[in-house]
């Protein structure tokens, strides 16, 4: 990731620094009229335009990632109050459940997570968890009520959850704000050349420096632009914990 960072900064301030030595051989040898203090305002205008959106898409963005997070936790969460409930129930539905929610917390890290950057899920791990509501609406009669309603709510809440993250891998910010953000930065720099970028090793410097600037910013949005299928995504964190505090419960013998 680190690379394709460096790739884009660098792409960026060539391509920045390219349109500005073109815009010094057309004002040298074809002549290119004065652009007039109106044209740096306007150039200033659509920089900070660029920068909002810039910001807008980069908050939107991180919180999407922080409400997936948050939502993968409370799948595991619910999850991992149906395996304790379990512990109350008959021996033999006992067992059922904590083998199917132990191998429903697997399907998800191993069957599914690879399935959602594509922005599909796994219909056996579908089938998997409605394996358990259904093993949990057959309670026998003599598991306690306690254990019941709470093996119930839990099961209820990881089903929530999971059509929750499931609407997610849909999700993503809308091309043209993409588009949008593109268009700016390459207006950016293109206004700053038609006002007349200064010649020589400081200028050069300084219309790379905001080219790179720019190509970071789009590529960082980039990065963040899918919770689920971009550089920087969500990973089955929440289901690996879940594994782990599922094996103390059953280390500890609860």
């Amino acid at each position: 990731m680190v690379v394709v960072a460096v790739i884009a900064v660098l792409g960026a301030a060539l391509i920045a620094v390219a349109a500005a030595r073109l815009g010094h051989y057309l004002a040298r040898h074809r002549g290119m009229p004065d652009a007039g203090p109106a044209v740096g305002t306007a150039g200033g205008v659509v920089f900070s335009f660029f920068i909002l959106t810039l910001a807008f898409l980069m908050v939107s963005s991180a919180q999407d990632l922080a409400v997936a997070r948050k939502g993968n936790y409370a799948e595991a969460g619910a999850l991992i109050d149906l395996y304790l409930a379990a512990d109350r129930m008959p021996a033999q539905t006992k067992a059922e459940v904590r083998g199917h929610s132990e191998k429903y917390a697997h399907m998800v890290i191993e069957r599914e997570w690879p399935k959602m950057r594509d922005g599909e899920t796994d219909d056996e791990t579908w089938a998997m968890v409605y394996g358990l509501y259904q093993l949990v609406a057959k309670i026998p009669a003599d598991t306690p009520p306690k254990a019941v309603d709470d093996s119930r709510d839990a099961v209820n809440r990881l089903l929530a959850q999971r059509r929750i993250r499931v609407a997610d891998i849909q999700g993503g910010l809308p091309s043209i704000m993409v588009v949008t953000l593109i268009g700016a930065a390459a207006l950016s720099v293109g206004f700053l050349v038609l006002i007349g970028w200064p010649r020589g090793i400081r200028g050069i410097l300084g219309i790379a420096a905001l080219g790179g600037v720019c190509g970071y910013g789009v590529w960082l949005v980039l990065q963040l632009n899918h919770a689920y299928a971009s550089g920087v995504h969500v990973e089955p964190a929440a289901f690996h914990e879940a594994l782990r505090r599922m094996a103390f419960v059953t280390s500890h013998g609860i």
